[in-house]
């Protein structure tokens, strides 16, 4: 598949428990950062906060759904999602999306 050609995005809207918004942006950015250096597939990535509506949104576009769904069910794609970290005492609400682009641009205008 073409790196131009993304078929899958993931976004997840999240808010944290009173005090804990550090934290959650802390692990929030961290999977798709070690993302970025192991999966090929990987197109676009980012993590982004609103402070006033105490939400951080992550969004990953990659080129195939299996490329990060497969990556997650190694044990190094386990590891690097964070499933040892204690989410239940970060987070409040998470709701997640798995998407399929069908219009937009990842890369600068030419």
């Amino acid at each position: 598949m073409s790196m131009n050609n993304p078929t899958y995005t993931f976004v997840s809207i999240s808010t944290p428990k009173p005090g804990k918004m550090d934290e959650l942006i802390r692990i929030s950015k961290v999977p798709s950062e070690k993302m970025d250096e192991k999966v090929d597939g990987l197109i676009a990535r980012q993590v982004s906060v609103d402070r006033e509506r105490n939400t951080v949104v992550v969004w990953a576009t990659f080129d195939t759904k299996e490329t990060l769904y497969n990556f997650l069910n190694t044990e190094q794609g386990k590891e690097d999602h964070g499933e040892n970290e204690d989410m239940k005492s970060i987070i409040n609400t998470f709701s997640m999306y798995d998407l399929e682009p069908i219009n937009g641009r990842l890369f600068p205008k030419q």
